[in-house]
């Protein structure tokens, strides 16, 4: 009984880790597009870590929740694909 209420201690332990760096990527994220300060590169590196988070975090719920990680690879492309044309657009003007 006690290692599983000290394995269930780790995961919420995890868990809260994992919202943090999470909170913290998306947070520079969306702050570095608004202004201008990222180029590409750097938003995708910092969706590519905000995507691998939520995989981990999804791994720390336990079993059957890796394929909602296929439902957020498409999310993250679709959200690059609209800062690209953001970014593209305040660039012409």
């Amino acid at each position: 009984m006690e290692e599983n209420s000290v394995e269930a201690g780790q995961r919420n332990e995890l868990l809260a880790g994992v919202k943090r760096l999470t909170c913290i990527v998306l947070d520079r994220l969306e702050q570095g597009s608004k202004e201008g300060t990222l180029d590409q590169a750097q938003m995708r590196m910092l969706g590519s870590i905000a995507l691998r988070s939520y995989k981990l975090w999804l791994e720390a719920l336990g079993p059957g929740t890796n394929r909602k990680v296929w439902e957020l690879v498409k999310v993250e492309n679709g959200l690059a694909g609209r800062l690209a044309g953001t970014r593209k657009e305040a660039e012409q003007e």
